[in-house]
């Protein structure tokens, strides 16, 4: 290449989990990102903060009536090459799609999607939707059940690529004497642990580990940690209390940075994600790359993103039916009674966890920019 490929990024936001994909891609393209409502003083240079506003009626959506604008600026100060538009429900996409079409540029749709949030607008939007995935010149999925999603909404198949999706976090087991503070403090003493962390949310379905754990525990005296907070924490509280559960701890506020996870992950014997679809659906479990990374069992269900992909039944961990308490327990315990297959399944995780890397996400990320830029075919 005589020039390097010049790309508009559109992404509603700049996460830190997402800050080494954009500093990779960064390194080999002229990339100019757009981001709604960030924080400026943490984004890339030469980045454009667009001002949006979220709909009440349509909760999910944030309206950016600037980005256009300032896309169509941006490109006559120094035209793009290629338009990357995020997922393709959002604002930001569709009008990035937009743009892309009245300058005659190529464009590159990113999509976690593979269930559709529940939710009135969607009808209104679902047409240009379909639009924006069918014109454009290269799809990036996060994993199988997006690209069979966005084949369905009229992608070329040989134009969806799998991403996959990674997190920067990598484990570093803590010292026994640490681990055993922690045991003390938290009143677990030998118990095997149990595990969720995240953020206590309706589709995360936490109530769900909840009524599971006290199944596992007529069979196996064991501990559950419940790692996040939300809007769903006092409602588990009430639930631990009816079933009388006292070997359960929400530890929410205790929970900051990658330090605080490699004590999580070094007390837990089962890792579980029990999400399940409601109105919307886990995209993907990046909690589950980070779990595997540190070579723990996982149990987690049909409604989350990662589970044809990362983690797959029997293979590298145990899937089960989303919202069946009963199978979750079952599962959980058929790990806490054989501790080789725990072994097992942590072993092969950690081994296809490392598939999913962010030199790998950039990797794809470049193949569709080359392509749609007419550098590949």
């Amino acid at each position: 290449m005589s020039a390097r490929i010049r790309v508009a990024f559109v992404h509603d936001s700049y996460p830190e989990y997402r800050r080494p994909l954009f500093a990779r891609l960064a390194e080999k393209f002229d990339l100019q990102c757009f981001f709604l409502n960030q924080d400026d003083s943490a984004l890339p240079p030469d980045s454009v903060n667009v001002r949006g506003y979220r709909i009440p009626e349509m909760s999910d959506l944030v309206i950016a009536p600037a980005l256009a604008g300032e896309l169509l600026g941006a490109h006559a100060r120094k035209p793009f090459d290629v338009v990357l538009c995020p997922e393709p429900s959002s604002f930001s996409a569709l009008a990035a799609g937009g743009v892309a079409r009245r300058l005659r540029l190529p464009h590159v749709v990113f999509s976690g999607e593979w269930y559709p949030a529940r939710h009135p607008r969607r009808w209104l939007t679902f047409g240009l939707e379909r639009s924006l995935v069918r014109g454009a010149a290269c799809c990036l999925a996060y994993g199988t059940r997006v690209r069979e999603r966005l084949a369905g909404l009229g992608a070329d198949p040989e134009k969806i690529l799998i991403t996959g999706n990674a997190s920067p976090y990598r484990h570093t087991p803590c010292a026994p004497a640490e681990i055993e503070t922690a045991r003390r403090e938290w009143e677990i003493g030998v118990k095997p642990v149990i595990l969720f962390l995240g953020r206590l949310l309706a589709f995360k379905a936490p109530e769900i580990l909840v009524d599971a754990f006290s199944i596992v525990r007529r069979e196996i005296p064991s501990f559950l940690l419940l790692a996040g907070d939300g809007p769903r924490r006092e409602l588990l509280h009430r639930q631990a209390r009816r079933l009388g559960l006292t070997d359960l701890r929400i530890a929410g506020s205790e929970v900051r940075g990658d330090r605080q996870k490699d004590l999580l992950y070094s007390l837990c014997s089962v890792f579980v994600l029990p999400s399940r679809k409601g109105r919307i659906a886990e995209p993907w479990g990046l909690v589950l790359n980070e779990a595997a990374s540190a070579g723990l069992p996982i149990v987690t269900t049909d409604g989350v993103g990662a589970a044809p992909d990362l983690i797959r039944d029997g293979e590298t961990g145990r899937v089960v039916n989303q919202g069946d308490a009963r199978a979750l327990a079952e599962a959980i315990t058929g790990l806490l009674l054989s501790p080789k297959d725990s072994k097992t399944f942590g072993a092969r995780a950690k081994a296809r966890a490392g598939e999913f890397s962010i030199d790998r996400m950039a990797e794809t990320f470049g193949r569709a920019f080359e392509r749609a830029a007419g550098e590949a075919p």
